[in-house]
């Protein structure tokens, strides 16, 4: 039984041209209305999915590139990340025939409505997710409708896509070194959502490092955010935990959120560095102007911003696209120094 059909066999089903077929995928008024119900029906019959991303119907496709932000506005403005990120996928693209299109979900990550609605409109040819989980439903999805994307985040083992990352697994790992090696025995780890691809990979990193260290591990030491990775849930996740949980360290999945976290110690008379070291992720432009300083993993953010440009321009042309991973290193600042 034949369950992948092409377009040659819809036209054979409705007695017309390829090109006809074509022209009633991509709506065209050159096209009557009884041989546009002939091909519809055909489609409905055979089950047809066009193949949107083939190199055959590329000229018919929009050039745009969208990126999916599953955030309201104000949380995308406010974060850095997606500034530096942003920044890199305009200057790959700035010169070619693409542009960006920026689509804003503001629903439930499970929703896929807002990304099909942008592709079927033609508003974008191919997608970039962001926030991707494990197990994310709109993945099979996307993959269904042959909708060309890249995603922001390596999967697990159950998934399969084209993806551009950071090393989370080493950033990880450095954090929580540093702070073993300046004296921490007990470090809180404030982590992204949990199920969240980054996150997954950060605390790995964070196991490893206590298993080379010999140092046991304590689930209570491990908290995950429950919404945004903002200033404020750093800051209220450090306040709850002052009083039930005893750290000497802290590593925080996130800049923004480890300024939250460094406020609430010293807003509860905590010296950050001398008596509680703090490290954070990103390397965001925040890091260097807070006081302290904050030690952080750097991560490209601006490379990885052109890779998924670069990346979805590829699979949009039929190109053999590859999964990219990224380094990470250290930098450290003042907000791990036991002086002063």
């Amino acid at each position: 039984m034949q369950l992948n059909f092409s377009i040659k066999d819809v036209a054979k089903t409705a007695g017309v041209s390829v090109a006809t077929v074509s022209r009633v995928l991509n709506n065209s008024d050159k096209v009557t209305g009884e041989t546009r119900e002939k091909v519809l029906r055909a489609i409905k019959t055979l089950g047809y999915v066009p193949n949107y991303s083939a190199k055959s119907l590329r000229t018919n496709l929009s050039t745009g590139i969208g990126l999916v932000i599953s955030h309201d506005v104000d949380y995308f403005i406010t974060f850095p990340y997606f500034s530096e990120f942003v920044r890199g996928m305009g200057q790959t693209l700035s010169g070619t025939d693409y542009h960006l299109v920026m689509v804003m979900s503001t629903d439930s990550r499970d929703d896929i409505s807002s990304h099909l609605r942008a592709f079927e409109r033609k508003v974008v040819g191919g997608v970039v997710l962001f926030d991707v989980m494990d197990n994310d439903k709109r993945i099979p999805i996307l993959k269904k409708y042959r909708v060309p994307f890249v995603v922001v985040g390596r999967p697990n083992l159950d998934e399969d896509y084209i993806y551009v990352d950071s090393d989370n697994v080493k950033g990880g790992m450095i954090a929580t070194e540093h702070l073993f090696k300046i004296g921490c025995k007990r470090v809180l780890f404030i982590n992204g959502p949990r199920g969240h691809s980054a996150s997954r990979y950060r605390l790995d990193g964070y196991l490893k490092a206590h298993k080379k260290f010999g140092i046991q591990i304590d689930k209570k030491l491990i908290i995950y955010v429950k919404s945004d990775s903002d200033m404020k849930n750093g800051y209220e996740i450090v306040k709850s935990s002052l009083n039930r949980i005893k750290f000497d360290g802290i590593f925080v999945s996130g800049d923004f959120m480890a300024t939250g976290a460094m406020k609430a110690l010293k807003d509860s008379g905590i010296r950050v560095g001398k008596d509680i070291p703090v490290v954070g992720f990103d390397d965001v432009p925040i890091a260097s102007m807070v006081t302290p300083t904050l030690t952080t993993v750097k991560q490209p953010i601006k490379d990885i911003g052109k890779a998924a440009a670069s990346t979805l321009v590829d699979v949009m042309d039929g190109k053999n696209a590859i999964s990219k991973v990224f380094d990470v290193s250290l930098v450290i600042r003042q907000s791990t120094s036991k002086e002063g």
